[in-house]
């Protein structure tokens, strides 16, 4: 099911059981998750696990709220999925190839296309599956945590801005080298590469609406020109914005396999 959620800026959130384990897979807006003592910062292009049993609350750190696909899956199916359950949510990593599914899941789902429905859930669930991000023994500091998403907010929140490592080095309160190193231990990519999937999960968003002008899109989230979106999308997607748009009506999805 879609879940939309249309709350402000806000503080904790009351807190919601989880009776079966599910997928969150967000594809607009910002949230914090807190359960039993940890804190994810979610936003499109990951994908999120809650193990039944546990309860979580949300914050709001940005206006706007947020949108979402929840998926349930057959006991047996989660279990042969994620055989090593953890009793904590998890969160895997920025994927925009997971993002690009999403979107072409929402279409079927809107086109009453169930077996299609099926095959692209369970593809997304085994991509989940071998996404999460493993626990590190040098896992960071709450402190350097904190620095790293908010910058992360700042990327997600406003991908048009020419961004550069100084700038986002400096709102961090680290040198360049130091910030660079920092951000991609904690994500596991790159500042140019976290900011270049943020603007394309952005411009998939505004494809998936229905919007046409290529350019328009380009330039509203801060891509050089519409062929450097459509470059954009080749190089990570291995598809071409027509044939996106196939997709979105009906077409098949290329693994999620592909270019990285």
């Amino acid at each position: 099911m879609t879940i939309s959620c249309d709350l402000p800026r806000s503080g904790l959130t009351d807190a919601y059981y989880v009776a079966r384990t599910w997928i969150g897979l967000p594809i607009s807006g910002l949230f914090r998750i807190h359960a039993r003592g940890d804190q994810h910062l979610v936003h499109p292009a990951v994908g999120v696990v809650f193990p039944a049993g546990i309860e979580y609350r949300m914050t709001h750190p940005v206006e706007g709220g947020d949108t979402d696909v929840a998926l349930s899956f057959r006991g047996d199916v989660i279990e042969e999925a994620l055989p090593d359950r953890s009793e904590r949510v998890q969160v895997t990593r920025l994927d925009v190839r997971v993002r690009h599914a999403v979107g072409v899941l929402m279409a079927a789902m809107r086109q009453g296309d169930t077996g299609r429905v099926e095959d692209l859930a369970l593809a997304i669930l085994r991509e989940i599956a071998a996404n999460i991000a493993p626990s590190d023994p040098r896992a960071p500091t709450a402190t350097l945590r904190k620095k790293i998403d908010r910058v992360r907010i700042l990327l997600a929140e406003c991908p048009d801005r020419a961004w550069t490592v100084e700038s986002l080095a400096r709102i961090a309160g680290y040198s360049p080298y130091h910030f660079a190193h920092q951000f991609r231990a904690y994500t596991g990519t790159s500042v140019h590469r976290y900011l270049a999937d943020m603007r394309l999960a952005a411009a998939l968003r505004r494809i998936e609406s229905g919007e046409s002008s290529l350019a328009t899109v380009a330039a509203d989230l801060g891509f050089a020109h519409h062929s450097h979106l459509t470059a954009t999308l080749r190089r990570r997607l291995g598809i071409t914005p027509r044939a996106l748009r196939e997709q979105l009506r009906g077409g098949t999805p290329r693994s999620l396999r592909g270019p990285r």
